[in-house]
């Protein structure tokens, strides 16, 4: 009985600290903005415009990522006649947060004891034993605090004006998308394509869900 209490106590231990590191969904807050007097519902045609000098093959892999969902969508990749372009900004960094001490309260098996006494009282002697039951009570059990890393992700999304940019080199923002979230991985491919699905379920139109959003994922 002793051994399978201790067993169950390392158990639970070791299922509240799993629990803790694998993520099942990803927490995310996604916005988008557009212009009210432009009609993005006519919109059709759309050309990728890349502007990252610092990591030009990160930015074409996301927006080949942006470019399979546009086409999915119904939208048409027109380099030559395009009404609007695509641009993209990306980050992910790493941050540091404190996560404070938790206490447990876990079942623990107390084994019971026999106490032996004797003495002389008036010329007598006496003996006798006394006995306490064995018991399972609580025990407390701290899991001191500790410092862990998690990494911040941010896409933004640009859709241009093409004719006002050709016609006035003017940037005219007909919509801009932004999604952000934190968690363990660094890499913000691999969350890329949740980010991107909800982001662009928000254009042409808004659909009207809150800004904070989770969704499944099946990583780390």
């Amino acid at each position: 009985m002793r051994y399978g209490l201790r067993s169950t106590v390392v158990c639970i231990l070791a299922g509240f600290f799993l629990a803790g590191c694998a993520a099942s969904y990803i927490e995310m807050d996604v916005r988008g903005y557009s212009d009210p007097e432009k009609s993005l519902t006519q919109l059709k045609r759309f050309r990728l415009a890349p502007i990252n000098k610092e990591n030009p093959l990160l930015e074409k892999e996301l927006l080949y990522m942006v470019k399979q969902r546009l086409l999915k969508m119904g939208y048409i990749q027109d380099d030559d006649s395009p009404e609007f372009l695509v641009a993209m900004n990306s980050y992910s960094g790493p941050f540091q947060y404190y996560v404070p001490p938790t206490t447990l309260y876990l079942p623990q098996y107390v084994p019971g004891s026999t106490k032996t006494y004797s003495g002389n009282i008036g010329g007598m002697s006496y003996y006798g034993t006394e006995r306490t039951d064995s018991k399972v009570e609580s025990k407390p059990y701290t899991v001191g605090g500790y410092t862990e890393t998690a990494y911040y992700r941010n896409i933004q999304l640009y859709f241009v004006d093409y004719s006002k940019l050709i016609q006035s080199e003017t940037v005219d923002l007909l919509w801009l998308g932004q999604v952000e979230s934190s968690g363990s991985t660094s890499d913000i491919r691999i969350v890329a394509p949740y980010f991107l699905d909800e982001l662009l379920s928000e254009f042409p139109k808004a659909t009207g869900k809150l800004n904070k959003r989770t969704v499944d994922w099946p990583g780390h």
